[in-house]
């Protein structure tokens, strides 16, 4: 049962706050990996997701890796890439592991909002002598934005979340105050750390699900948040 009092007790030491592993130092971890996972997917991802959707190939991979995503087991793909690369390199195995997971939303993001435009509008960029990469840079790109955010939406709060796993394989990350918190059966902490998870998630679904909605109001493009 919620011990509220124990709870407010927690919240309001300023030892749980500070240090290597107070609460500040751990959230900037939790983001730190958070954000450098989905960058480095971004990078394979959204250019991928933008030429499937111009070109049309490949899109039997955009359906089979989404399938895919959901079968690999996060926990064991961690471990076997730090297995693989030495514990030396934990942090590494730990953001491709992210990356990984992050990789499918991305890619289906920026293929479904190319694959949504109008034939015709590509057909009259290109009566207008745009070349292939103008096309995509000046028409395709912006079209697509709301749906690309989408896919950073979505893999946002599937990286997040996972993060969690990073102190099984010692790192930080607001995962380390639930797995000690159970450890030493002080479920304050273990409730106080997943609060801040829930409070993190719900903070970056709502402002990424914003600018979603703000990008596809000023292309007056209909939006649809659960899907990217």
């Amino acid at each position: 049962m919620l011990d509220v009092g124990a709870l407010g007790a927690w919240f309001s030491d300023a030892a749980n706050w500070t240090g290597r592993y107070g609460l500040v130092n751990l959230l900037g971890e939790h983001l730190w990996l958070t954000f450098v996972s989905i960058a480095l997917a971004s990078l394979i991802a959204v250019p991928l997701g933008l030429f499937i959707g111009h070109t049309g190939r490949g899109e039997v991979f955009v359906i089979g890796l989404g399938s895919l995503s959901r079968a690999i087991p996060t926990m064991g793909l961690l471990f076997a890439l730090v297995l693989l690369l030495g514990v030396e390199f934990r942090e590494l195995s730990v953001v491709l592991a992210l990356a990984v997971i992050a990789l499918p939303p991305l890619i289906a993001g920026a293929y479904s909002g190319v694959a949504s435009i109008p034939p015709s509008i590509r057909d009259s960029a290109t009566a207008q002598g745009m070349t292939a990469w103008q096309l995509v840079r000046h028409v395709e790109l912006p079209l697509a934005s709301p749906s690309i955010i989408g896919g950073f939406r979505i893999a946002f709060i599937q990286v997040v979340s996972t993060v969690v796993l990073a102190p099984l394989v010692g790192l930080g990350g607001l995962g380390f105050g639930i797995i000690q918190g159970l450890a030493l059966r002080n479920f304050a902490q273990v409730t106080a750390s997943s609060l801040v998870i829930i409070a993190l998630t719900i903070t970056g679904e709502l402002l990424l699900g914003y600018w979603q909605r703000r990008a596809a109001d000023r292309l007056g493009i209909p939006t649809n948040l659960e899907k990217p």
